[in-house]
């Protein structure tokens, strides 16, 4: 692992692009069904996508798992447990996807009386769409195990070039359905089956890099399935706390007011995106932290874990000033003025809450690298459970906006409890909470402070003054960001 850096920059370069591909599809889609669906029916498909993604968190982890054991595997070169390891995990996801599908199916029966404002026109279409969409989802299940094979061998371009291509593709196909079709089911088959066929090219993809690949079935070991499942005990904390926290928001408002969800789903859209790419680029340190713990090399995952925390509270702070200086005419432009003046106060709270809980997001993919995301489990039911509770609260008392405030309280108290519960507690890889303010996130928010003062002066400037302040303030912020990183970069060597 002496290449680390340039390991890390090519698999956060292979999946950015994949990262990329899904925000084409997350940014290019509302635009044009929105202008091409009825209000309803855009509310109908945003349900839909949320409804099947459910199948996405009943994975159980198993495609981190593999990725990070897999990884190991290869760097002790044991190519038994190699090929164990691939052909459990496809029994395992292939399983999830049967309960994925049967929980899925109960629900899809339930929808006429989870959402009272579905008309009754729309409902039939409705159901059918999220079946051929959740079918869709569960198959990609077990075909996520080669992903996560591909993502452990370190070769992470393949599924970003067949991922990102089958998002494009989908994408593609859905504007020009609607646009001649205005018809859910077929929307979601232009999006289902690239998504599977992606799935597919990357099982040829293992298969031809794995010469045994073929006799997966014979190489099922119980050992390496209760090694899995044991590893995946705190993931499946985590994918359920983050069900709770990502995954209902949607759901929530369209239980109480199914004719918010179009204008919700506008700003939740975003906000997935940004997690998405965040999550994408994050996943790169993945495997090479993970071989580097085999390797004992605790000092350079501690700076990767730094540098990976600055990166990522700059580009988030900077999202968020973002929202709130040109968040207006931007949504405008997006999905039109309907949608943009209602999404815009929650879409605010949304990107704050964000920003507050991607502040620890390397720390917590160090914890799965390191195999000790058990500890980072009681932070992530602290987060899923103060999300729920508020957001039903806040839908009760204050509406849909009520939903993103209680995602803000959630992520406060995530926070919160990994800096005072967790960080503590972790011995194997030790980083205490004023190491990490000090030289991780204070250093990512400070080149965001020249852009706090263009905010808050934002009222009282004319349009010269606008103009020559904004540029002063680049000006400062790029000063600032070069200052502390190459003060970091030279503190912090990897």
């Amino acid at each position: 692992m002496k290449n680390i850096r340039q390991l890390v920059a090519k698999n956060a370069f292979a999946n950015l692009i994949r990262g990329g591909a899904t925000a084409v599809v997350a940014i290019a889609l509302p635009h044009f069904l929105t202008r091409s669906l009825s209000p309803e029916q855009f509310a109908g498909w945003s349900l839909i996508l949320q409804i099947a993604a459910y199948a996405s968190f009943l994975d159980f982890g198993l495609q981190t798992a593999v990725a990070r054991f897999m990884a190991q595997a290869i760097e002790l070169k044991q190519e038994e447990r190699q090929q164990q390891l691939m052909s459990t995990t496809l029994i395992l996801l292939s399983i999830a996807a049967l309960i994925a599908f049967t929980v899925i199916s109960i629900v899809i029966g339930e929808i006429p009386h989870l959402f009272h404002g579905v008309s009754r026109s729309l409902l039939p279409e409705l159901r059918l769409a999220t079946f051929v969409l959740t079918v869709s989802t569960c198959l990609q299940l077990p075909l996520s195990a080669f992903t996560g094979v591909l993502i452990g061998m370190h070769r992470n371009e393949i599924p970003a070039m067949a991922i990102g291509i089958s998002r494009v593709a989908g994408a593609v196909a859905a504007i020009i359905a609607a646009r001649y079709t205005q018809s859910l089911t077929v929307l979601t088959l232009c999006v289902g089956v690239p998504n599977v066929l992606g799935g597919l090219v990357q099982m040829v993809a293992v298969r031809r890099l794995i010469r045994t690949g073929r006799r997966h079935v014979q190489r099922i070991c119980r050992t390496i399935g209760k090694e899995l499942l044991h590893y995946c005990t705190g993931l499946m904390i985590w994918s359920f706390a983050t069900l709770l926290v990502t995954g209902l928001d949607v759901t929530i408002v369209g239980y109480f007011r199914f004719s918010a969800v179009g204008y919700y789903s506008v700003a939740a859209m975003l906000i997935t995106f940004v997690a998405g790419s965040s999550g994408s680029m994050l996943n790169a340190l993945m495997t090479p932290v993970a071989a580097l713990h085999a390797l004992r090399e605790t000092d350079r995952i501690r700076k990767i874990v730094f540098s990976a925390t600055r990166l990522t509270m700059l580009l988030n702070a900077l999202l968020t000033m973002t929202v709130f200086l040109w968040g207006a005419p931007l949504l405008r432009l997006w999905v039109g003025p309907v949608y943009a003046s209602d999404a815009l106060p929650i879409l605010k709270i949304l990107v704050v809450a964000q920003t507050i809980r991607l502040t620890v997001s390397p720390y917590a993919v160090m914890l799965l690298s390191v195999g000790e995301q058990g500890k980072g489990a009681g932070a992530a039911i602290c987060e899923a459970l103060l999300n729920l509770f508020a957001s039903i609260g806040g839908a009760i008392l204050l509406g849909p906006i009520g939903v993103a405030w209680g995602t803000l309280i959630g992520a406060i108290g995530g926070l919160l409890w990994t800096l005072i519960r967790v960080m503590p507690s972790v011995r194997d890889i030790q980083i205490g909470q004023a190491p990490f303010i000090k030289n991780a996130v204070l250093p990512g928010l400070i080149p965001c402070i020249p852009f706090v003062i263009f905010w808050l002066a934002l009222g009282h400037l004319s349009p010269m003054a606008y103009g020559t302040l904004l540029v002063i303030c680049i000006g400062a912020a790029l000063l600032l960001g070069i200052r502390y990183a190459t003060f970091y970069a030279r503190e912090h060597t990897i």
